[in-house]
């Protein structure tokens, strides 16, 4: 993860990036290593020298939209390969028409990261009403798309608190930056420019970078990235979507303290739960 950062070009404090897969790690440079006493986001070392990261993680996002697609999506699969197209972009191209905060529909899947109490709540979908116009597919995967991106901002919040930094834009890498409207959502939800880099595999690209700076070619790892690392796409956010982004975030905070008392209970089965608990 720390030698990724570098091959997105987050190689100095104050500097943070959403890597986008299977899990989603949020990661924020940190001018000076510094114990999270809550304990909930965690400190890693960071390949550049002198830097720490503070570290969040959005759980299974991409498994969320997998199953999805491979419950639900079997028309969309067959329409897709037609087009020629990825089936995401299917999705993503109908979700694009649903208004922003997808109707009411609160998804809980992975908490915000917190190593203190480390568990989430079982798998659900909230707010869903039995008109197909308002809560049928397109509906329900923006919403997941819009609740990632919740999860990610909110750890990114912590993590830039910890780190005692004020974040001014945002990396987006991973197979999720692939999403047009994934990007957008992201930046609408955290309320900053999202960049997409043209090299995605940036753990390799960086090694070569450290390369380059063992051989002389660059002084230094962050010198090296700002001469390397290139940019896709860029995106802005939307004053309206960021404000309404913020309800959402406050209803879905609400009904996942509900949904994780039902775990507290026994009567509902956590996602994920760490050893131990």
């Amino acid at each position: 993860m720390q030698l990724g950062a570098l091959g997105l070009g987050v190689a100095r404090a104050g500097e943070a990036a959403v890597l986008g897969g299977t899990f989603w790690q949020q990661v924020v440079n940190m001018p000076r290593p510094t114990a999270d006493p809550a304990m909930r986001v965690r400190v890693n070392p960071h390949v550049v020298p002198g830097l720490s990261q503070a570290e969040g993680i959005a759980f299974m996002v991409g498994m969320t939209t997998r199953w999805f697609r491979d419950a639900f999506c079997d028309e969309e699969k067959r329409i897709a390969a037609e087009r020629g197209i990825d089936v995401y972009a299917l999705l993503e191209e109908k979700s694009a028409t649903v208004t922003p905060g997808a109707n009411g529909i609160l998804p809980i899947f992975s908490d915000v990261m917190n190593c203190a109490a480390w568990y989430h709540a079982a798998p659900s979908l909230l707010n869903l009403s039995l008109d197909a116009s308002i809560c049928g597919k397109p509906q329900i995967f923006r919403a997941i798309q819009e609740n990632a991106a919740i999860v990610a901002s909110e750890n990114l919040r912590l993590a830039a608190d910890l780190a005692g930094v004020t974040l001014t834009e945002l990396v987006f890498a991973g197979g999720a930056s692939k999403g047009t409207l994934w990007s957008q959502i992201l930046s609408d939800v955290t309320g900053l420019p999202v960049k997409v880099p043209e090299v995605t595999e940036a753990t390799a690209l960086a090694a070569g970078l450290a390369a380059w700076v063992g051989i002389g070619e660059y002084a230094s790892l962050p010198e090296a990235a700002d001469a390397v690392v290139r940019w896709r796409r860029r995106y802005e956010p939307d004053t309206s979507r960021h404000a309404l982004y913020g309800e959402v975030t406050e209803r879905w905070r609400e009904a996942y303290a509900a949904q994780r008392r039902l775990v507290d209970t026994g009567i509902t089965r956590s996602m994920w739960k760490a050893p131990g608990l």
